[in-house]
């Protein structure tokens, strides 16, 4: 009894005057100095053992710590790695990964992998990839998926989003299958989004492409684009080919209001055939040939382009090789010379048109003396 008292009293001095712990460690672990078991059993900690289900965390006998929310539910045979939840299984590749949630699967996975959630699969010692959510399917290292049911098939590839599916080398797909359709990216190297079963849209290298998998330039649509609100004014038009390419014209053009008035337009057009008419009254006061589809010889003028033009257009004519003197001269409302220019080159050519002012002109190609073609040309 008094060994029993003095025990007690060194005891409570110890608390009272704050007894610490010693935190430097043993210079050496043995049998002696460690908590744990000396054989290949679990460690098991537990709270309330009592119940039929207590509270349990335990340290494997391969090295993991796995804190179970159902006990003895997990599988895992892996070292290093920490667990937590109901129903995970880790193989014995699965070493240094966090595994969190309920029936993730990696018996045939590898290490480092990141999986959380429920369902997850990790296949053919796949490692160093993250998992997030529901039923996805790891198929291969340095792989990321993070939604529902998104399932990826080679290294360095990845998806966010539900019933995805990625493919290609490198590939990465963003976006929500439908009706059990996944919206699949194929395509090496690209970043694939949609909302269907098929690609809205994609970004390979430099190109991006509107519901098509192989744009063939920086941007490719199939289909409208729409643009609103745009700002009034002038400026260089814009021209497609017949592959689809748009590119800037040389000219200028003015944009015109949205609102216009439909009388405004006829107001317009009105004009314009007073103008024409009172055009070709003048050429004939003035002997100037009206004959627009005039050709001599094989000689050919061409309608000037773009017409109506603002600030410069070209002419385009045919001159035969038998030719001694060309020119096309270009006159004004009024009958009056405004400008001539000689032609030198046989055959095709184009001559450019430029420092006039604005109005409506004639312009004619005479040969040896000869009329060979008129056009009308108008400068805004």
């Amino acid at each position: 009894m008094k060994s029993l008292a003095i025990a007690v009293l060194l005891f409570s001095t110890g608390i009272v005057n704050g007894q610490q712990w010693l935190t430097t460690g043993n210079a050496t672990t043995s049998s002696l100095n460690y908590v744990g078991t000396t054989g290949i059993v679990p460690l098991f900690l537990r709270v309330n053992g009592a119940t039929s289900n207590p509270g349990q965390a335990s340290l494997t006998s391969s090295g993991s710590f796995v804190v179970d929310g159902v006990n003895n539910s997990n599988t895992v045979n892996a070292k290093g790695s920490l667990v937590a939840g109901i129903g995970n299984v880790l193989g014995s590749d699965v070493n240094s990964s966090l595994v969190v949630g309920w029936e993730n699967n990696l018996s045939s996975g590898g290490g480092g992998n990141i999986v959380a959630g429920q369902l997850n699969t990790v296949l053919n010692s796949a490692g160093k990839s993250v998992a997030l959510g529901w039923a996805n399917t790891i198929r291969d290292a340095n792989q990321f998926a993070v939604g529902v049911g998104i399932d990826l098939g080679t290294f360095y590839s990845g998806g966010f989003g539900i019933d995805l599916a990625t493919t290609g080398d490198r590939s990465f797909v963003i976006g929500s299958g439908t009706a059990g359709a996944k919206l699949t990216n194929t395509i090496p190297r690209s970043i694939m989004l949609g909302m269907s079963g098929t690609s809205t849209m994609l970004i390979k290298d430099q190109f991006v492409g509107v519901r098509t998998t192989a744009p063939t330039a920086n941007f490719h649509s199939v289909g409208t684009v729409r643009l609103q609100s745009l700002p009034s004014g002038s400026g260089r038009a814009l021209v497609v080919d017949n592959d689809g390419n748009v590119m800037i014209a040389t000219s200028i053009i003015n944009r015109q209001s949205d609102h216009q008035n439909p009388a405004e337009l006829q107001t317009q057009i009105d004009e314009l055939k007073k103008e024409i008419q009172e055009l070709k009254d003048l050429l004939k006061q003035n002997k100037i040939s009206a004959d627009l589809s005039t050709e001599s010889d094989g000689a050919r003028l061409y309608q000037n382009t773009p017409n109506p033009a603002k600030g410069e257009t070209d002419i385009k004519y045919y001159l035969p090789a038998s030719s001694k003197q060309a020119a096309i001269s270009v006159y004004n409302i009024s009958g009056q010379l405004v400008k001539t220019i000689s032609l030198k080159d046989k055959g095709n050519g184009t001559i450019n048109i430029t420092g006039i002012q604005s109005g409506s002109y004639i312009y004619q190609m005479t040969i040896d003396g000869k009329v060979a073609g008129s056009k009308k040309m108008l400068i805004q």
